[in-house]
């Protein structure tokens, strides 16, 4: 299966980065010496980790509010602090994936085609671009360098950016002079840390395994003949755009909707009823048609509550699908492994 991703930068970096293919996400807090914490590093590696080379990509400037395209990942994301691209005395954006135009569409970024973020909302108000609400950094909203799409929004990105095209590139065509590193690096999957520790380590680990291990996307999935090429799968994707509400996973295969929520310790009815309480919110999407959609429900943890699977049992009664899986970590906290519970 094949994914979309948006990987926001500035208008200082971006020359650098779309001539020679390489984007890098930071390693310090912006504009100091300090670290980033263990949760914002595992959030940026949960977010990059899924990817796989000829996934779709787009850039979004965060000073021009602009999103420039079409692009595809020539190589998955990466870890490299040793090797400085940028300018920037401090940061070495050590978090890296390598990409090169899209072969399809090399008309578009030859000239550096793009679109202006405003021109997105239309689309977003109306629910025809289902996994982006907001390019901006709000209040209480987790601040992300980069946000995996669904490929049907991508299809939305491309065909604007034809549209606009004709008004919106570069009077010059720009070279590409791809990258690639000067020694063997080592990828994200090798630097996860602290799963059952931290939530976003196991995340990560979901992220990762669900690109790549049919075995548990099957799992997921169950009872259906699934087609590898039609999943898709986003994570920290908004419920509804009001509400700002956001469900840790959402997968989709045709009219089959799943919401995954994941707990690093024990998964109690607290959790239940938060997992049940987004899938009647997904109800409410106009692109969700009641009849027809199939919305299942799928809650991870390390552990559950004793009186959790006979809640599941009742509830399994009245029409409801619900999914308990539970992981545990290996390799010393660097990897888990999954196994259903009910």
């Amino acid at each position: 299966m094949k994914g979309a991703f948006i990987c926001t930068l500035s208008e200082r970096d971006w020359k650098i980065t779309r001539e020679l293919g390489v984007y890098g996400n930071r390693f310090y807090k912006e504009g100091t010496s300090r670290r980033l914490g263990d949760v914002q590093q595992l959030s940026i590696i949960r977010d990059l980790i899924s990817m796989q080379e000829d996934d779709l990509v787009f850039f979004h400037i965060r000073g021009k509010q602009t999103i420039h395209g079409i692009y595809r990942v020539r190589f998955p994301a990466y870890y490299d602090d040793k090797h400085r691209i940028w300018n920037n005395p401090l940061e070495p954006f050590p978090y890296r994936f390598l990409f090169e135009p899209h072969p399809d569409y090399k008309y578009l970024t030859q000239y550096d085609a793009n679109i202006e973020v405003h021109s997105l909302y239309e689309f977003i108000d109306r629910g025809e671009i289902k996994s982006l609400v907001t390019l901006e950094n709000e209040q209480n909203i987790e601040a992300r360098g980069v946000r995996k799409i669904l490929v049907e929004d991508g299809k939305i990105l491309i065909s604007l950016l034809h549209r606009d095209f004709k008004y919106r590139k570069s009077s010059q065509e720009l070279s590409f002079n791809p990258y690639s590193p000067p020694y063997n690096v080592s990828l994200l999957k090798e630097h996860v840390y602290k799963v059952g520790r931290i939530e976003n380590a196991i995340k990560a680990v979901l992220m990762y395994e669900l690109a790549h291990n049919m075995t548990l996307v099957r799992k997921i999935f169950s009872g259906l003949e699934v087609d590898p090429d039609k999943i898709d799968f986003v994570n920290e994707f908004f419920i509804t755009q009001t509400t700002r509400k956001s469900v840790d996973i959402y997968a989709v295969y045709r009219n089959n909707h799943i919401l995954i929520e994941v707990k690093t310790n024990k998964v109690d009815e607290k959790a239940l009823r938060q997992v049940l309480y987004y899938r009647d919110l997904l109800l409410q999407r106009p692109w969700i048609d009641i009849e027809k959609d199939r919305i299942k429900v799928v809650l991870v943890g390390k552990s559950f509550t004793n009186t959790l699977p006979d809640s599941v049992k009742k509830l399994a009664k009245i029409d409801n699908e619900i999914q308990l899986i539970q992981y545990e970590p290996t390799n010393g906290g660097k990897w888990g492994e999954f196994k259903d519970v009910y």
